[in-house]
């Protein structure tokens, strides 16, 4: 676990295949300070996008978050390790992101999703300490970013993609560069641009208005270089396309 910020770690997992292209996988780790029901007074651990789990990783999250109370997957393809961790900590609530549990392919066997992020869901039980925007409007995902209030960090998924232009070499790093998602900035892969058009721009407009108004001052992104400062003018320029 690496301290992001206070009461936020970051985990960085193994690469996976992406359509021919290595992708790292990032969990991001949140004590909440707030008890929830089945909480000790000292808060619990949130989790964002499970990577692989380990023996050591598990005792190190509850010995630095507290015990793990919420797993959230922030959208339908960040699903590969959410199974192990809802059979190590079965008392945890498992948020399915929108269209997780219609994917085909058996993704969702076994898991037990007992909270859902949706428009016509109640709001989450850690809503007062994470905030959380659905962005939708597109024909191909929706997904969920969140905002950690007390240290005004987004927590983003693939929404923005920020990966070093140095890290990208070959055939495929030319690929990524033509989708956009490399450089100081980053932005949105070019394929998801696309789907919000042409039904979907307004409601695409507001999730991005709903997102600059966090005001953010740090951001975790799941794929490329994080933003230790100004969070909210890199948000901006690299959402510039909308």
């Amino acid at each position: 676990m690496n301290e992001f910020a206070e009461n936020v770690w970051t985990v960085e997992g193994p690469c996976v295949d992406f359509y021919g292209c290595p992708y790292p996988t990032r969990m991001v780790v949140v004590h909440l300070q707030q008890s929830h029901e089945g909480d000790t007074n000292n808060g619990c651990a949130w989790i964002w996008s499970p990577v692989s789990l380990s023996d050591e990783l598990a005792r190190e999250v509850e010995e630095k978050a507290g015990p793990v109370k919420f797993i959230v997957s922030p959208n339908k393809i960040h699903h590969i390790f959410l199974k192990m961790w809802a059979e190590r900590f079965p008392n945890a609530t498992v948020y399915a992101s929108p269209g997780l549990e219609k994917r085909g392919g058996g993704v969702a066997d076994g898991v037990k999703f007992n909270a859902r992020f949706g428009k016509d869901e109640p709001k989450p039980p850690f809503s007062d300490e994470i905030d959380s925007v659905i962005v939708s409007g597109s024909y191909l995902m929706d997904e969920v970013e969140f905002y950690h209030r007390a240290s005004k960090t987004a927590i983003i998924c693939d929404f923005i993609q920020r990966f070093p232009e140095e890290s990208v070499t070959g055939w495929k790093g030319m690929l990524m560069k033509l989708n956009g998602v490399t450089g100081e900035d980053g932005s949105t892969p070019r394929e998801w641009r696309f789907s919000f058009w042409p039904f979907g721009k307004d409601e695409l407009k507001r999730c991005r208005d709903s997102m600059f108004a966090w005001n953010a001052e740090r951001m975790i992104v799941a794929h490329g270089t994080c933003v230790k400062s100004d969070a909210t003018k890199v948000m901006k320029r690299a959402l510039a396309w909308i």
